[in-house]
C-alpha cells in the first residue's frame, strides 16, 4: 500500500491542483516549476516534461509546497481499516520508509482542462520499504495477527489514476479543488516479511510469511480494493494540499 503513495505526490505535481481553499494569498510560481498554458496544443507533453524536469526537487522534497521527499518517502503513520468478502483488514504502519520512489516513470498523461479531469499512468520498477506494523486481519482464509518490524519489496508497480475537480472561488480568486479520485493498481510481484506474528510464535510466523509470499497473486487481488481506496483517499488529500498557494489562472494561464 505505502509503495503506491508516491503516485499521489507525482500526480499532485502533475496537475498542480489546489487544495481546499483555506488559502494564503497567492504567491509567485517557483522558478523550478514550468507552467503549461491552456492554449498549448501539446499541453499534455508540456505537463509530462515539467514533471521530469522537477524530478530532482521531488527526490529531495519541496517543503514550501508540502511535498515530501521521495528518497526515502517517510510516512509517520498510516492506518487502514477495511472489510470485504475476501479481506477484513485492520492495520497500522508506523515509521514507514519507502525507497525507490524517485525512479517513477510517466507512461501517459491526459488533461481535460475544460472539464478539470486529469488522468495519468505511472509505473515504478522497484520499491523497498520497512516499517513497524500492527495488524489484525483475515485475508482469504489466512489470519494475520501481530506487531513488530516488517520489510517488503514490490516490483513493476503500476497506477492508473483519474482525478476530477471543480472550480471554487475564494476571496475573488479561482482555485481547482479535487472532488473525486479513481485509482486502479497493479503490482506484478512482491515479497514481504513480518516479524512478531502471533506473539512471536516462530512456527506460525514462518508458515504465515511463506503463505503470504507463495500465494502472492491471490493476496494481491484480495487486497487490491484496500490498496486502491486507501491510496486514492491519500492521493486526493495530497493533491489538494500541494498547490494551495496558487490560483487556477497562475497554474494554467490562457496564454
Amino acid at each position: 500500500m505505502e509503495s503506491l503513495r508516491v503516485m499521489l505526490v507525482v500526480f499532485g505535481i502533475l496537475a498542480l491542483e489546489t487544495s481546499t481553499p483555506a488559502l494564503a494569498k497567492p504567491t509567485g510560481i517557483p522558478s523550478y516549476i514550468h507552467i503549461c498554458k491552456k492554449s498549448d496544443p501539446n499541453v499534455e507533453n508540456c505537463i509530462k516534461h515539467s514533471i521530469e524536469d522537477l524530478r530532482p526537487q521531488l527526490v529531495k522534497g519541496i517543503p514550501e509546497l508540502n511535498v515530501p521527499a521521495l528518497e526515502p518517502l517517510v510516512l509517520p503513520e498510516v492506518v487502514v481499516s477495511r472489510g470485504s468478502n475476501t479481506a477484513n483488514f485492520k492495520a497500522v504502519g508506523k515509521n514507514v520508509k519507502v525507497f525507490g520512489a524517485g525512479s517513477f516513470e510517466i507512461q501517459d498523461i491526459k488533461a481535460d482542462l475544460d472539464k478539470n479531469i486529469f488522468k495519468a499512468v505511472i509505473t515504478i520498477p522497484k520499491l523497498y520499504f520497512d516499517a513497524d506494523y500492527e495488524v489484525d486481519a483475515k485475508i482469504l482464509v489466512l489470519p494475520l495477527k501481530g506487531r513488530g518490524p516488517m520489510t517488503a519489496n514490490a516490483t513493476n508497480v503500476k497506477g492508473d489514476i483519474e482525478m476530477k475537480g471543480s472550480i471554487v472561488e475564494k476571496d475573488g480568486e479561482k482555485y481547482l479543488k479535487f472532488t473525486n479520485t479513481n485509482l486502479k493498481v497493479d503490482i506484478a510481484n512482491y515479497r514481504v516479511h513480518l516479524d512478531g506474528l502471533f506473539g512471536g510464535d516462530k512456527v506460525l510466523g514462518e508458515a504465515t510469511n511463506a503463505a503470504l509470499n507463495e500465494g502472492s497473486r491471490d493476496f494481491i487481488q484480495a487486497l487490491t480494493p484496500v490498496i486502491e481506496k486507501t491510496t486514492g483517499d491519500i492521493l486526493m488529500k495530497i493533491g489538494n494540499q500541494i498547490t494551495e498557494t496558487f490560483t487556477y489562472d497562475q497554474l494554467f494561464p490562457e496564454n
